[in-house]
């Protein structure tokens, strides 16, 4: 199957929040993998099936230590873990300092996950950089999707590093925009920076700046999720990725209704101070 690595040039533009909706909505199995080296938010912000804390002690660094005399699919999914609403993931470093246990690690995990017989991969590889730890993977993925938001900064700093990122890997490139849905002008800004730029960036989303939407992948949602404008916008992006680098996988909303976070049509204020 294949590895998808959703990454930032700079800040903080949602790319977690975006790996959560992704894999909730993923048209078949998939993984979400934590490879951002500035530490988990996954561990934090959600928790395993019947509400319980996951567990911060099984993920990547415990995959670490075991994954030195090979990795498969069986060593990977036995270090990996299940969401509130089904979700498998692969828990991130808990802080900064673990980073220097993954050792060489980071090269073979990034083809291990673009070469998983069982299910697809999304790596949440947080900002990158030339000297990033986690490069390797993003080296290794089919599809490289470089996340942003349409400020001025922002779109500055997607220039630079596309321009860099462009001689390091040989995937396909891609840009997500997280911007509120009536800033369409904003977007089409962006878009006019890439069609001026000499690297040929084809793809190109729009997923919805939408709190209240991005609360359910934070334990603060309530309401009916597949009525926000975040998981209407998603589950286009999530069927046109999958397509991408699996073929012709199509997008069904209700194949993907199980990995929605438990409660997603919860009357209001059921998720009121969830965890």
């Amino acid at each position: 199957m294949a590895l998808v690595a959703l990454a930032s040039a700079k800040g903080s533009p949602g790319v977690t929040t975006a790996g959560l909706v992704l894999g909730a909505l993923w048209p078949r199995q998939v993984l979400l993998a934590e490879c951002d080296p500035s530490g988990s938010d996954v561990a934090i912000r959600m928790t395993a099936p019947g509400g319980q804390p996951l567990n911060s002690d099984r993920g990547l660094v415990s995959l670490a230590a075991a994954g030195r005399k090979g990795l498969g699919d069986e060593v990977i999914l036995a270090h990996s873990q299940q969401l509130d609403g089904g979700l498998d993931v692969m828990v991130g470093v808990r802080s900064a300092e673990q980073i220097g246990g993954m050792g060489g690690l980071w090269q073979p995990l990034g083809i291990s996950f673009n070469q998983m017989h069982s299910a697809d991969v999304i790596a949440d590889c947080g900002r990158i950089g030339p000297a990033s730890p986690q490069l390797p993977v993003v080296q290794a993925a089919r599809l490289v999707v470089l996340v942003c938001t349409a400020t001025g900064s922002s779109v500055a700093h997607l220039r630079e590093r596309l321009s860099s990122l462009v001689h390091h890997v040989d995937a396909q490139l891609g840009v997500m925009v997280v911007a509120d849905p009536k800033r369409r002008d904003g977007v089409k800004q962006v878009w006019s920076v890439l069609d001026a730029m000499s690297v040929q960036v084809r793809h190109r989303w729009h997923l919805a700046y939408d709190p209240a939407g991005a609360a359910f992948f934070d334990g603060r949602g309530h309401g009916r999720l597949d009525r926000t404008p975040l998981i209407r916008t998603a589950t286009e992006i999530a069927g046109e990725m999958a397509a991408l680098v699996g073929g012709s996988a199509q997008h069904e909303f209700d194949m993907a209704q199980a990995a929605f976070p438990a409660g997603a049509h919860a009357a209001p204020g059921e998720w009121e101070g969830r965890r």
